[in-house]
């Protein structure tokens, strides 16, 4: 097992990084979340990973955050969830949003994140409300806040659709400011506003 990688960043890309150990590159596949979050190429870097073994070939996934590498191994387990889906998964949604969608069989919203149909979104329930009931009883999750967040995001993008730009930059950009924006609360007029500026001058 190989539990964290820690090393030089390489190469950098929307689904995966090369790490550089020792003149030694890993080429480890991350959610599309953990791009904007990556550091510049050639500063040191330590990646959480898991090892996914098949009979013809060894692939590393990696995660910035615990909680994203946990829900990764939980995803997994659900019978047709292979890794490359589970990364989709979370490439698609926090792991907070995620953990409010399960324990509230919001199947309607769980069938928005890409590669994910309702016999899936269905599946997805019935494997994980036990197992993610116990971790909403966790004080450091904020159903409240996590629903609000990814009804706001999700109009935020809409808005920006609507607009003429692609889903993948509007999301990339509605996902930038709610990740360097200081404020729990941000409206989503402001959200729309700030995501706009920034898709437009790219």
């Amino acid at each position: 097992m190989i539990s964290f990688i820690k090393g030089i960043l390489a190469e950098k890309n929307p689904t995966h990084v090369v790490i550089e150990v020792n003149g030694i590159g890993f080429h480890i596949f991350i959610p599309f979340s953990s791009f904007y979050k990556l550091a510049e190429i050639g500063s040191e870097i330590k990646i959480l990973t898991h090892l996914h073994v098949k009979e013809d070939s060894l692939t590393l996934y990696g995660f910035l955050y615990l909680e994203e590498l946990s829900l990764f191994q939980m995803l997994i387990e659900v019978s047709g969830i292979g890794p490359r889906t589970a990364i989709g998964i979370i490439s698609g949604t926090t792991v907070s949003d995620f953990y409010h969608l399960i324990i509230n069989k919001n199947y309607t919203r769980l069938t928005t994140i890409p590669n994910i149909g309702r016999k899936t979104a269905e599946r997805l329930v019935l494997e994980l409300y036990d197992k993610v009931s116990k971790n909403m009883l966790k004080p450091s999750v904020d159903t409240k806040s996590s629903s609000n967040n990814f009804e706001i995001r999700s109009e935020a993008v809409q808005a920006l659709c609507s607009l003429g730009f692609s889903r993948q930059v509007a999301e990339k950009n509605v996902a930038n400011i709610l990740m360097t924006n200081p404020s729990p609360t941000i409206s989503l007029e402001e959200l729309i506003k700030q995501a706009l500026k920034s898709a437009a001058g790219n």
